[in-house]
């Protein structure tokens, strides 16, 4: 096995999880024969940061070290992707990774990631969310 793909999902890091992205998730692995496994980690506001994140660090540890061992799989190649929440937690794990001196993904895949994060801060993607109905500005609001 050449090449895994680890998912982390979005959902406000308050709702959502691997299931519900599993529709995509497996077109993937069947459309491209490339593994992909995903995380649940814990989600607000019962696991506030960095609970998620550190979900994520250690099932991207126990990858690197387990995979082999129960699987009998090194991948060469480890790309993690997340959409929104879940892109912001895979810059977060890559630079957590980067910080510690550890294999860094030979790739990443951020959809529409959540990385700015300020409260306060009105950017024009937020403005133009003012009237989206399917994830109102006043949902994202909450989700922070």
């Amino acid at each position: 096995m050449e090449t895994i793909i680890f998912h982390i999902h979005g959902g406000g890091f308050v709702s959502q999880s691997s299931f519900v992205h599993q529709m995509y998730v497996r077109k993937w692995a069947n459309t491209i024969g490339v593994p992909v496994f995903s995380v649940d980690y814990r989600k607000a506001p019962v696991y506030p940061y960095p609970n998620g994140l550190d979900d994520c660090y250690q099932t991207y540890m126990w990858l690197l070290y387990y995979l082999e061992q129960i699987f009998n799989v090194t991948p060469k190649k480890i790309i993690l992707t997340g959409d929104s929440a879940g892109g912001n937690l895979v810059a977060a794990l890559t630079c957590l990774l980067i910080k510690q001196g550890l294999r860094v993904p030979d790739g990443i895949v951020l959809t529409y990631p959540a990385l700015n994060l300020n409260y306060n801060n009105y950017t024009p993607s937020l403005l133009s969310s003012l009237d989206e109905p399917i994830l109102p500005h006043t949902y994202l609001k909450i989700c922070l």
